[in-house]
């Protein structure tokens, strides 16, 4: 039997940790958890069945999430945030599994509360906890996250953050060029698609970064572009 980094097991010793007044040791649990959440599917370290399992299961569910209420540090939040944000992406509507685990009543359940926090935390008085707010947002279909990352790049410049809130772009972009019925971000309004191409030029002409403004330059390229698309459809 293979011998796994993250299972059930070392899980449950971690969202022990949680409760740790030390936040070098909440820190500590906190990373073993998002890594979890974001270890590759079925790998070397994983036990992937029993992980979903474990996060789905709505007393560890609530248990991490009365962690996220009691968490007072910025970047710890985030990282929270992330967690529930990779739960849905790899353990809920990943292709991997069966044909409609995502309707299953735990999984809905989950993508439920996971919406019902990022909104809470969506005006956070941190600009890092209200993206990663933001992207679960938009993760589930709401628009509102445009809105939201127009907010944050207009007091949040740096490498991570830009990096999320370009990714977040160009999944609503690939989504809509493939006419994907689950589109991050919903709908983009005229309004906020002009705003969201203010703020990533913005972004760039601010920074020094080659890598922030490389992201920025190709996603206003892929926002134009959808634009683009759009009225040669409508003109053949």
């Amino acid at each position: 039997m293979r011998n796994y980094k993250y299972t059930k097991e070392t899980l449950d010793v971690a969202l022990q940790g949680l409760q740790s007044e030390d936040v070098a040791e909440r820190k500590k649990y906190i990373s073993f958890i998002s890594n979890a959440s974001r270890s590759e599917v079925f790998g070397k370290t994983c036990d992937t069945l029993g992980v979903q399992s474990w996060f789905l299961l709505p007393d560890n569910r609530e248990k991490l999430i009365n962690a996220i209420h009691q968490e007072t540090e910025p970047k710890l939040l985030w990282e929270y945030l992330l967690i529930i944000d990779s739960v849905c992406d790899r353990y809920i509507d990943a292709s991997f599994y069966t044909k409609d685990f995502a309707k299953e009543p735990l999984c809905v359940e989950f993508k439920q509360r996971a919406y019902e926090v990022a909104k809470q935390y969506s005006k956070h008085s941190s600009a890092i906890v209200r993206q990663m707010s933001g992207s679960i947002i938009g993760y589930m279909g709401d628009n509102d996250v445009w809105d939201i990352f127009c907010d944050v790049m207009a007091k949040k410049r740096d490498y991570t953050t830009i990096s999320h809130i370009t990714l977040g772009i160009v999944w609503f972009c690939k989504k809509v060029n493939a006419n994907d019925g689950h589109i991050f971000g919903g709908t983009m309004t005229e309004d906020q698609r002009t705003n969201i191409l203010n703020s990533l030029q913005s972004v760039y002409e601010r920074s020094s970064n080659r890598s922030i403004k490389g992201m920025c330059l190709r996603t206003i390229q892929k926002l134009e572009n959808i634009e683009e698309a759009a009225n040669n459809h409508l003109n053949s």
